[in-house]
């Protein structure tokens, strides 16, 4: 079967369940049909992150509102994260509005814990997330398959978000794309499922911490943003 270009959709608001649970069931009968592993099934998803926000209810905040520019701690990444039923975890992509931001000179971008590009409003375009599924993801995953001895057979499983082109199916003969039906992001999206959440918590509490600890210091919060 080729899930490519199919699009179940159901009633508005409350036909939505019913558009999810048939999904399910064509969802397992591919799975069964084709053979792929907890290993080879990948969902990726995109989250909106405001990088230097602060929890409103405390003094860093404070500082911040009180700071020429306040705007500017608003500055907003789009980031796109993933991995495997089996647990992996995809290095994430961040898409920054600065093509070459100032922090970065000296700093071969390779190295970094993330793959980072841009784009001027931070955004997830098409062009973008074709760049990442044939350069980074496919280039991932198929050492991944080779690191873990098993087919290079790949399944993502993606919304359908404006971001995300309709036809990559069509530009990898070892990977296979399943959009999700329209309006049933928030029931079947595997990321949306706590990941995203958990990862915005972690960032914030780790981040959180690092300002407290410069501030005590006698460093501001401009300049620990720095």
């Amino acid at each position: 079967a080729n899930f490519q270009n199919v699009k179940i959709s159901g009633e508005p608001a409350s036909a939505d369940y019913k558009a999810a649970e048939e999904f399910v069931v064509k969802f397992n009968e591919f799975l069964k049909e084709n053979n792929y592993t907890k290993e080879q099934i990948f969902n990726v998803d995109e989250t909106g992150l405001y990088w230097k926000k602060m929890p409103e209810r405390t003094y860093i905040h404070k500082e911040e509102k009180s700071m020429p520019g306040f705007k500017a701690f608003k500055d907003r990444i789009t980031v796109l994260l993933g991995g495997n039923i089996a647990g992996y975890k995809l290095k994430p992509f961040v898409v920054h509005r600065s093509k070459n931001p100032r922090v970065f000179k000296g700093v071969n971008i390779n190295m970094l814990p993330v793959h980072y590009n841009s784009n001027k409003n931070a955004w997830m375009t098409q062009l973008l997330f074709l760049y990442w599924f044939m350069k980074v993801f496919a280039t991932e995953v198929k050492e991944y398959c080779n690191q873990h001895k098993i087919s290079f057979k790949i399944l993502l499983l993606l919304d359908n978000a404006p971001g995300h082109p309709p036809r990559l199916g069509d530009l990898h003969p070892n990977i296979q794309i399943m959009y999700l039906p329209p309006n049933t992001t928030s029931i079947l999206q595997p990321m949306d499922q706590g990941a995203k959440a958990t990862f915005k918590a972690h960032y914030l509490k780790i981040t959180f911490t690092q300002a407290i600890m410069a501030i005590e210091e006698g460093i501001t919060l401009k300049e620990f943003w720095s």
